[in-house]
């Protein structure tokens, strides 16, 4: 694939992410306002708990993809295959969760009280795990403006667009806003469905072409997954049991913002992802994803710095509080670290090396649980709750960089950065002056670099 046609590919992918940014500047302010913190703490972790669903996909929407890659010729009967098993896993998923239900065992508490909550929850969760399966579909075919469109409906839009609505409404019930959050998942996946059997992409086959790929990769793409959703919602839910949902939402109004910067990589990843199954690449546009992730996005972020305090408190008003301005200093970082790691993990994937990427994740966890359990039990500030997310995407990523390092040139100079970043983050709590300095040095640097 040719370079430019990558990158706009990528940016096409990666507009549902700044199309989140700018509706989320509008829909949170009016929720916190209307609904208050503690409402929209219970909404959010809502969200937070649904990613759980996907990994319940085990994996099959990205084997779809790369079986696809691997035998192009057999794209239609793969796609009905993929389809197939994930309407099965569906079944099974909520059957599960209807047997806990009955048997009233008690988890996520709140949300299984309550039976309107509950059955959003089950529909939500089939409409995530099925949606996986189809994004992989669309994305082994290059749909990529329809995916793009899709993404921002299911992801951003059923976030975002029940917080807009309590500005036309009086009633701020959390069930009232589930319900239009449900409703426009489950629209999503109705589009998408259309748009795969009108466009001829699935043929009905008894073939199991897919099921070798499945065994392969499934239970390594699904722990892969699991590590991932748990490392983003752990943090959230201890906080939500140990401070209370008004913390919550103090903690997760910066991560939620600055978090879109994952999407704007996950825009790159699906690219990359298709045409490395497809082994049309060289590493090339990995490594000039890579630069764009760890050199020009977090100098865009540092030149903002500055203004961070006023945007927000104009963004805010009476809710902004300088916790939340630190946090979003430092979780702007994170996603920038979150992200450049998301690129490098799709090399995993599309290599089918997942196995040794995970052993990068088992390595961080003890230390990780029982940092956060401390902290948190001790009552310590969400500043260095949020300080501790940061040095694990540090690691994670020097780690995968250092696997990666015969694909990546100019490896040390990344390495350099991602210390650079870190010691201009705390630069801007200490000494501006230090602070601007380091940011024309990179600034030169970045420059000189792309002469």
């Amino acid at each position: 694939m040719k370079t430019n046609r990558f990158f706009k590919n990528g940016i096409i992918l990666s507009l549902p992410g700044l199309l989140s940014i700018i509706v989320s500047l509008v829909a949170i302010p009016v929720h916190l306002k209307i609904a208050g913190a503690e409402n929209y703490g219970n909404y959010i972790i809502f969200h937070f708990i649904l990613t759980i669903s996907l990994i319940f996909n085990l994996g099959i929407g990205k084997s779809i993809v790369i079986s696809i890659g691997n035998f192009p010729k057999k794209s239609k009967v793969i796609a009905y295959q993929g389809l197939k098993y994930t309407f099965v896993i569906c079944s099974l998923v909520a059957f599960f969760f209807i047997f806990i239900k009955f048997m009233n065992i008690e988890i996520f508490e709140y949300f299984f009280k309550s039976n309107k909550i509950f059955f959003y929850f089950i529909i939500c969760v089939v409409s995530t795990i099925f949606y996986v399966s189809l994004e992989g579909v669309l994305q082994s075919n290059e749909k990529y403006k329809s995916l793009s469109f899709y993404n921002f409906l299911f992801f951003s839009l059923s976030l975002t667009l029940p917080s807009l609505t309590l500005l036309y409404s009086s009633e701020s019930n959390l069930d009232n806003l589930l319900l239009i959050s449900t409703g426009l998942k489950v629209l999503t996946v109705f589009l998408m469905i259309v748009l795969i059997a009108f466009s001829n992409l699935i043929k009905v086959s008894s073939n199991n072409i897919l099921i070798n790929n499945l065994k392969k990769n499934s239970k390594w793409l699904t722990l892969n997954n699991l590590l991932v959703q748990f490392y983003d919602i752990f943090d959230k839910y201890l906080i939500k049991v140990l401070l209370g949902p008004v913390a919550l939402a103090t903690y997760s109004i910066p991560q939620q913002l600055t978090g879109k910067l994952t999407i704007f990589s996950k825009g790159f990843s699906v690219i990359l992802l298709t045409i490395l199954s497809k082994k049309k690449i060289d590493n090339k546009d990995l490594n000039q994803t890579i630069k764009i992730f760890l050199t020009i996005i977090p100098a865009l972020i540092f030149l903002i710095f500055p203004l961070y305090s006023v945007l927000l408190n104009f963004w805010l008003g009476d809710e902004f509080n300088e916790n939340i301005l630190d946090l979003t200093k430092i979780f702007s970082l994170c996603g920038v670290f979150a992200g450049t790691s998301h690129i490098l993990v799709t090399k995993f994937e599309a290599s089918q090396t997942l196995k040794r990427n995970l052993k990068f994740e088992f390595i961080l966890m003890p230390f990780f649980l029982l940092t956060l359990y401390i902290f948190l039990s001790n009552n310590y500030s969400l500043i260095y709750i949020a300080s501790i997310i940061l040095l694990k995407e540090t690691m994670l990523l020097f780690l995968r960089l250092n696997f990666l390092k015969k694909e990546i040139r100019n490896i040390i100079n990344f390495y350099l950065y991602s210390i650079l970043f870190i010691l201009m983050l705390y630069l801007s709590f200490k000494n501006e002056f230090l602070f601007y300095l380091l940011e024309i040095l990179l600034l030169i640097s970045l420059f000189k670099n792309d002469k």
